[in-house]
């Protein structure tokens, strides 16, 4: 009755759907970007659905620490020369999609001073050290790396202290970052130094959902909610209306500070539903191209084709037609990325698994 991989898939799914809710609708300035249907005051409704998807990031770390700590679980022997792999392939396909939107385009939209004119952001972007220059989504990326690497650490503290005392310290480093990422309250001179305490920020802040993640996959306690509500009457009325109740409550406190709490809380609740087959296999097919849609949203919205994506001019249809986009870009892209995939998998594997048994 635990989390499988599927429905962790599917929430990934979930969590990108929220990410392009989030960047394209959650403004108060929309005029001349979109037509609201349905007002609250002022302020469009889809303003605070789109506030409410800002639990993405929160959702994906849950998803990863929870992922991760079951692979070590299963085989510690060879997790860190997996995550290797991991790396080495997510790696593949965000340099497909950097020469594609970063160079090729560069050049195709006139671009190139702009996009390929600094050598120095050129390569530690390429190198995913320092991406947001390039797209403001990318941030996670270089944090993504970073928690995977660290992930053998954090999943043998994990096992080894209490949960009480592993949520306090994750917790205490989350408001700590929380408090540097958005009051900025250490800022060095040094570009080095001041870099380091930039994805630190963003790691603290990452860290929190991740750790309760491998905490979920320690101690099964997906499994426990499920017997505690498989014979819960009107359980998906009642799971949507603490959805809704979440929305509103986040309307009212709209501060980033909650996402995390309100990330874990949806994914539990999301997974207990009881949902059609049809909705499942949809989310299950957007779970797959997660990353792609993720890498390459923002070029859409934003960097080259902002015209075209808000050209149906009402949210819904808007919503629907960057996702098309992205879909389609992502079937492109894997087209080239995976017979890449599979010619890198058969040489990792030889080097790592083969030779490292020999």
């Amino acid at each position: 009755m635990e989390f499988t991989k599927q429905q962790m898939t599917i929430t990934k799914g979930v969590a990108i759907l929220f990410m392009l809710l989030l960047h394209l609708f959650c403004t108060k300035d929309y005029l001349g970007l979109f037509q609201p249907w349905i007002m609250i005051g002022d302020v469009p409704l889809v303003y605070y659905l789109a506030l409410f998807g800002d639990c993405c990031v929160a959702i994906y770390c849950f998803c990863s620490g929870y992922g991760l700590m079951v692979g070590y679980q299963n085989n510690r022997t060879n997790y860190h020369k997996r995550n290797i792999l991991r790396l080495a392939k997510l790696y593949l396909n965000y340099w497909i999609i950097f020469v594609i939107f970063v160079v090729l385009f560069a050049f195709l939209f006139d671009k190139v001073q702009f996009m390929l004119g600094n050598p120095k952001i050129l390569l530690l972007a390429f190198l995913a050290l320092d991406t947001e220059y390039y797209n403001g989504a990318w941030w996670f990326l270089t944090i993504y790396i970073l928690l995977v690497l660290l992930s053998s650490v954090l999943n043998r503290i994990v096992l080894k202290y209490p949960n009480w005392l592993t949520l306090l310290f994750s917790l205490i480093i989350y408001v700590v970052a929380y408090l540097q990422r958005f009051k900025s309250i250490i800022v060095f001179d040094i570009e080095i130094l001041d870099w380091i305490v930039h994805q630190l920020a963003y790691l603290g802040t990452s860290l929190f959902p991740f750790i309760v993640g491998a905490i979920f996959a320690k101690d099964k306690i997906y499994s426990k909610l499920v017997k505690i509500t498989k014979n819960l009457k009107f359980k998906n009325v009642i799971g949507l209306a603490l959805v809704v109740l979440m929305i509103i409550g986040h309307g009212i406190v709209q501060t980033l500070f909650v996402a995390p709490f309100i990330g874990i809380s949806f994914i539990c609740i999301f997974n207990l539903l009881d949902k059609p087959s049809q909705l499942n296999q949809l989310l299950l097919f957007i779970g797959k191209h997660s990353t792609n849609l993720w890498l390459v949203h923002m070029f859409f919205y934003l960097v080259y084709f902002r015209k075209l994506v808000f050209l149906p001019k009402y949210p819904l249809f808007i919503y629907m037609w960057l996702v098309i986009l992205c879909l389609v870009t992502s079937f492109i892209i894997n087209r080239i990325y995976m017979p890449l995939s599979q010619k890198l998998d058969t040489y990792l594997k030889s080097v790592l698994f083969e030779k490292g048994n020999k």
